[in-house]
């Protein structure tokens, strides 16, 4: 980012995502990058979104395909993860009779007729029915965890970190109980979930990644500045490690472009819920909670940590 740009963001650390201990693989205990050094540096990295530009997942992994000039900003599992946040946060339809495929469809449909340019990857080492998208994936895990007992509490305080002011324990707990219900018929909601990102090369040609190697994220970037992304390919040439990106201001901003919903609808704060909420629990399934947090904000917003 340039020095003007700089001037108007801050870069907040928000130490480990947990002290206890998550259900995924990743660790990013290894790293001996400072906070410091993320703080002083992480804006660098960050520029202005390409409103053509496929929509990327979370993850930090290398794309060797990547445009760096027109980037598209970051949600887990891209466009189609969009469409499980709208089913347990909006969708008024009986949730026992949906399907994730059927969801999605709508949603890649809902994104190409406002002009938006959905998006998914794959990876280089995908196999035995598995895509390469740890978001989609893992989505019936995804559900699991969030509301596994164990987990809900911590899953709860990350969640109320990266809401800060929004966060609302009523409409928490709604959507707790919709994926509670989820959970109860998670193999047929997700039966042939694989096969979304065929529907979405076949809408959007050329909008799936094929990302490299392994996950070894160190960090988790939220992003609160709007129409800014990350730029991950150059942070993990510049540092040596993965980061995961998540420009949670982009979720805000469907809710009103995709949906037509005011801030000061209900039912945009119950999108914005469950986007995040998926976040979390996508962060807790794939990870063991060592990343540490940041958050990057406008200048002139506070957050309490």
């Amino acid at each position: 980012m340039d020095e003007q740009s700089k001037q108007t963001t801050r870069i907040v650390g928000a130490g480990k995502m947990t002290t206890g201990s998550w259900p995924g693989a990743v660790d990013g205990s290894t790293t001996t990058i400072t906070t410091d050094e993320i703080i002083d540096r992480l804006d660098d990295f960050y520029v202005a979104t390409s409103f053509t530009a496929a929509t990327r997942c979370i993850d930090g992994r290398h794309d060797p395909n990547l445009d760096e000039s027109k980037l598209g900003a970051q949600m887990p599992g891209g466009a189609p993860g969009a469409a499980l946040a709208h089913r347990l946060g909006v969708d008024s339809e009986d949730i026992t009779r949906a399907t994730f495929i059927n969801d999605a469809e709508t949603m890649i449909d809902t994104f190409m007729r406002f002009d938006l340019t959905p998006g998914g990857h794959k990876d280089d080492q995908a196999s035995d029915g598995h895509v390469g998208c740890g978001a989609l994936d893992s989505m019936e895990a995804i559900v699991t965890n969030m509301t596994d007992p164990r987990y809900v509490e911590d899953h709860k305080r990350v969640v109320k970190t990266l809401l800060d002011t929004d966060f609302q324990r009523d409409d928490y707990l709604r959507i707790l109980g919709a994926a509670l219900v989820l959970r109860s018929r998670s193999d047929e909601y997700f039966k042939g979930t694989g096969e979304v990102l065929d529907i979405l090369e076949h809408r959007a040609p050329g909008s799936i990644a094929t990302l490299e190697g392994t996950h070894k994220e160190a960090f988790v970037f939220v992003n609160l500045v709007e129409d800014t992304t990350f730029s991950s390919n150059r942070f993990s040439e510049a540092f040596g490690v993965q980061a995961f990106g998540y420009d949670l201001w982009r979720s805000k901003q469907l809710a009103s472009q995709l949906f037509g919903f005011s801030p000061h609808d209900a039912r945009y704060a119950r999108f914005v819920h469950a986007r995040v909420m998926l976040t979390v629990a996508t962060l807790m399934t794939l990870t063991n909670g060592t990343q540490r947090l940041f958050i990057r904000l406008p200048d002139d917003q506070t957050i309490a940590l």
